[in-house]
């Protein structure tokens, strides 16, 4: 009853609007400045410094067969010649073997035309404004990429130029494929499989260097004054939301390719998860593309869910911090993908129009006047300048409080490589000396990675000796990423004697690369099941490997579980029962259910989660209906005291409050590797203590970050869904309804996307437990578990 009432106030049922983009905030206006019949699928926008505005038009992008249009992209100049505000006319820019260009942009102190393809970036000058780019003065791949990649729009981008006039630019994921980067010096930088990156060169594109990483495809990048960079994101196929972030010289955010594009890979880190990682500013909605810093704001093009987004920017000493602001909206045909700031101060953005990538034939550019906020002056922040260009003091390296900022281990990485192996050097005879904390120790592998990747002195393969999970994790990271082979015995090792599943995870990762197959999320998930049905494997290797097997339910037959539960212990045989619960073979997952049930062997731990399958609960623990407010937090830690379990051993009690889990909460939230990601993993909420954890259940919706709002999605026949978005894929857009019922639509059934700032949990799911089952419930999340 309460979701139902839940789902009914928050999706509504107002109709869709097939009116232009809505502006949501009083003074406001947009006005259509040019339409199909000047502009079709337009990309980048900008105004040159006499104030012509310049827009790509893409005729290359999925140029469908029988396509009517020119050969090649173009960039066209649109004009308004009488005056009116609306353009009237245009004229060919620059058309020369252009593909799949995405980005243009203005040098603000030469005037110089900069426009990003797929593969090059050229220059173009127009020095008599004419509106034709001068002939003689083209000069093209002052950056190439030489790839066999060939997908549109996660090449060259997001074109940007710093307090100097020095070029900043993004390139995609690049779909894996091997490239050489090279500039106009001849400079080349080589890789695979890193995923996107940030880059930075030259205004001629000479002293080419990569920025940051650890990007999907960072499409749009901008530089606000001060050195601040920031970029959106899109997001990999099982880790919403895209992300917007605050990057910086030598920043990592987490993301590589090469490890999946699910992005769940314990290798990926995609909010900082990772130590040398750097979290997200914000989340996103879905498909950001450009990206504009005005006067202490962001702005954000949001493609899939028709809108604009505007972030003011906070300085927290180290980062900013910010919200989001949706500014424009449109429920019909509006798909925002660039921006530019007229002479005269209106914002004009490009618009895509259609769903469908093919080229359609349609477009639209906009005018927006009235958008400029209250300015927000953007602060100068001393301390960040002086620690990014002096060495570290040693003062500050005995400072742990120091290294817990992740916003300053770039800096503190690249000024520690200097005296890494001094520093390392005091604790690597003992890998247990606690000199250093385990955090520090992690930021200094890091660093002294980052000077010696190949591990000349084979600290990676003595590293996988630390006491710290998290070190250990680096540790068979670095070892994968650089395929140090010295490496293959130690790896191997931990493979078959694993300390925790996502070390096993890790490790047999490591040794795929090792052995040169690949890492990809069906690559490894094949390796892993493999290992789980061989017989010479212990049953810590099994546990392990069937922990972290993705969609086990799926993967394995009722026949493979049969034969797992032969040789399993107490503890893998009652993930087994967990993985019949969820089972699509349900007939046959309850007939076992009742087989192991029955048998007189079967231990009375593993019984109670076989009546879970069939279908029969565990009677309920002692309880009582007289609860107290949902908000009284002392209240309800005064009547849990009182429940009295002392009949229960400590480890009935937490097997029961396994199954409360799997009953209640496992269709949204995941716990040790079971359940549905919809919201946050539950696997180490341990340590956020026992009473934060009856807090979220007593009131979910106090704290939700971002990536855990639910969506409300309105479809072409009007109705309207709400669910977690789990991922995307293949154009089409994975939600979880709050049953944890999966549902899939193609993105060009979906008119509108409306993220909503509220918890799916019903505020009174305690109320359907009993007293005992609540108390259980606390015990296992509560518990600190392998």
């Amino acid at each position: 009853m309460h979701r139902c009432l839940l789902l009914l106030l928050l999706i509504g049922t107002a109709p869709l609007s097939a009116e232009p983009p809505r502006v949501l905030e009083e003074g406001m206006r947009i006005e259509r400045f040019a339409g199909s019949d000047l502009i079709r699928t337009p990309t980048g926008i900008t105004f040159t410094r006499s104030g012509k505005l310049l827009a790509i038009e893409s005729n290359t992008h999925f140029r469908p067969d029988g396509y009517e249009g020119p050969e090649n992209d173009q960039v066209v100049w649109l004009k308004d010649t009488d005056g009116d505000g609306v353009a009237d006319t245009r004229s060919v820019f620059f058309d020369t073997n252009l593909v799949a260009a995405m980005d243009i942009a203005t040098h603000p102190e030469t005037g110089a035309i900069y426009v990003a393809t797929r593969n090059e970036i050229l220059r173009l000058w127009d020095e008599n404004h004419d509106g034709v780019a001068d002939a003689d003065r083209i000069e093209r791949r002052l950056v190439f990429l030489e790839t066999e990649g060939t997908y549109p729009h996660n090449g060259c981008s997001g074109l940007t130029f710093d307090d100097l006039g020095n070029l900043i630019f993004g390139i995609g994921e690049n779909l894996g494929y091997p490239y050489t980067l090279i500039g106009s010096d001849g400079r080349e930088i080589s890789d695979q499989g890193e995923g996107g990156n940030i880059w930075w060169s030259d205004a001629s594109g000479e002293g080419l260097r990569r920025y940051s990483t650890g990007f999907w495809n960072p499409f749009g990048v901008v530089h606000a004054p001060g050195g601040y960079v920031f970029a959106t994101d899109n997001d990999p196929s099982s880790r919403p939301p895209s992300r917007l972030h605050f990057t910086m010289l030598g920043g990592d955010h987490g993301y590589q390719f090469r490890y999946g594009r699910s992005g769940q890979h314990p290798f990926v880190s995609w909010d900082g998860e990772l130590p040398g990682t750097l979290p997200m500013l914000h989340g996103t909605g879905e498909a950001p593309c450009d990206i504009l810093y005005h006067e202490g704001y962001l702005y954000v093009a949001i493609w899939a869910d028709r809108r604009i987004e505007r972030y003011p920017l906070r300085w927290k000493g180290t980062h900013f911090e910010t919200t989001q602001e949706i500014i424009v909206q449109g429920d019909g045909d509006f798909r925002p993908v660039a921006f530019a700031i007229s002479p005269e101060g209106d914002l004009y953005c490009s618009d895509w129009v259609k769903s469908d990538y093919k080229l359609h034939g349609e477009g639209a550019v906009w005018k927006i006047s009235g958008w400029e906020s209250e300015p927000r002056p953007m602060p100068v922040p001393e301390d960040r300048i002086a620690l990014m260009k002096a060495p570290v003091s040693d003062g500050v390296i005995a400072d742990a409080d120091y290294w817990s900022d992740p916003w300053l281990a770039p800096a503190l990485i690249r000024s520690i490589g200097a005296k890494s192996s001094r520093l390392l050097g005091q604790y690597l005879p003992d890998p247990g000396d606690e000199t250093f904390s385990a955090h520090q120790r992690a930021l200094m592998l890091l660093a002294w990675r980052k000077n010696n990747p190949e591990d000349p002195t084979g600290l990676a393969i003595q590293s996988l000796k630390d006491p710290d999970a998290t070190v250990r994790l680096l540790a068979l990271k670095w070892i994968s990423d650089e395929v140090i082979l010295a490496a293959h015995g130690a790896v191997e090792a931990i493979v078959n004697n694993p300390p925790s599943p996502v070390l096993f995870h890790a490790a047999i990762t490591a040794l795929a690369r090792l052995d040169g197959g690949d890492v990809d999320d069906n690559a490894i998930q094949k390796l892993i099941g493999e290992r789980l049905k061989r017989d010479d494997v212990s049953v810590e290797t099994k546990r392990a490997a069937f922990r972290v097997l993705a969609d086990r339910e799926n993967f394995l037959s009722i026949n493979d579980l049969r034969d797992l539960y032969a040789s399993a212990d107490v503890e893998l045989k009652i993930e087994i029962m967990l993985t019949l619960l969820v089972h699509k073979k349900r007939e046959e997952a309850v007939a076992f259910a009742k087989e192991v049930r029955d048998d007189r062997a079967t231990p009375k731990r593993i019984i109670r989660f076989a009546r879970e399958v069939i279908g029969r609960p565990a009677a309920p623990l002692a309880g009582s209906e007289d609860y107290p407010a949902a908000n009284d937090l002392e209240g309800w830690t005064r009547f849990l005291a009182g429940v009295d379990l002392s009949n229960q051993t400590e480890v009935e009690i937490r097997d029961h409050g396994r199954v409360i889990f799997h009953r209640y909460c496992a269709a949204c939230h995941r716990a040790d590797g079971f359940g549905k990601l919809g919201g946050p993993d539950l696997s180490t909420i341990h340590e956020r203590g026992r009473e934060y954890i009856l807090h979220s259940i007593l009131e979910p919706g106090a704290e939700v970050a971002p990536q855990y709002e639910p969506w409300v999605i309105t479809l072409e026949d009007r109705s309207s869904k709400m669910g977690f978005l789990l991922g995307q894929k293949a154009g089409k857009s994975v939600f979880a309804d709050i049953n944890g019922e999966e549902f899939v639509h193609d993105f060009k059934e979906i008119v509108k996307r409306e993220q909503v700032p509220v918890s799916l949990m019903p505020p009174g799911l305690i109320l359907q437990m009993s007293g005992g089952e609540i108390k259980a419930l606390l015990e296992w999340l509560g518990a600190v578990r392998d």
